[in-house]
């Protein structure tokens, strides 16, 4: 089977669209419905939509955030403006300050449950990776020892599961890993 385009496209810039291209020309080049590497494209496909969403998600509830910051300002100016006397200000700019402030305070909540989302998306990928790096292993690597095979997978993961790593690095490390699979499944043997 050649090497479709469409698979340098997913080695180079990984994304939803591309491994739905992908797919749609590996099935249309005859590989069997039941080929390994369908399942890996659709956990791959699964790992980096949750992924686009969850970003856009973010980025989302961060601009609302901001948006709050902001109107906490404007609260400020308008009381400053509107006040009568000293006194009338303090009250009416300490009662805006607050009620606004806990909405700032609402809506950072809402950017620190994405970051816990997110992080679950980082930990599903590798609880799927590594059943499919243990398969890919037995097959490349028979003689190694099970516990030899398990030292090797848990420390190729360990970044993924590093609570002090940042999503970007975690992202970068499942989607390589993603790849390698993806390349293995298409040059290995043609039975699913």
């Amino acid at each position: 089977m050649p090497i479709p385009v469409s698979l340098l496209a997913v080695l180079h810039a990984p994304t939803p669209a591309a491994l739905w291209t992908l797919r749609g020309d590996l099935l249309a080049d005859g590989i069997a419905p039941d080929h390994r590497v369908l399942p890996l494209l659709a956990r791959f496909h699964g790992f980096l939509d949750r992924l686009a969403t969850g970003s856009t998600s973010r980025s989302y509830s961060d601009l609302a955030s901001r948006m709050d910051i902001s109107a906490l300002g404007s609260v400020i100016a308008q009381e400053l403006s509107e006040a009568d006397d000293a006194t009338a200000m303090a009250r009416r700019l300490l009662s805006g300050v607050l009620s606004e402030g806990l909405a700032v305070l609402a809506t950072r909540q809402h950017v620190k449950a994405w970051a816990g989302e997110i992080e679950a998306v980082y930990r599903e990928a590798a609880w799927d990776l590594y059943g499919m790096l243990w398969d890919f292993a037995c097959r490349r690597r028979p003689e190694l020892a099970p516990e030899k095979r398990r030292a090797l997978l848990d420390e190729l993961l360990a970044p993924v599961r590093d609570a002090r790593l940042g999503g970007a690095e975690k992202a970068i490390v499942i989607g390589r890993l993603f790849q390698l699979l993806l390349v293995d499944a298409l040059a290995g043997d043609p039975s699913p």
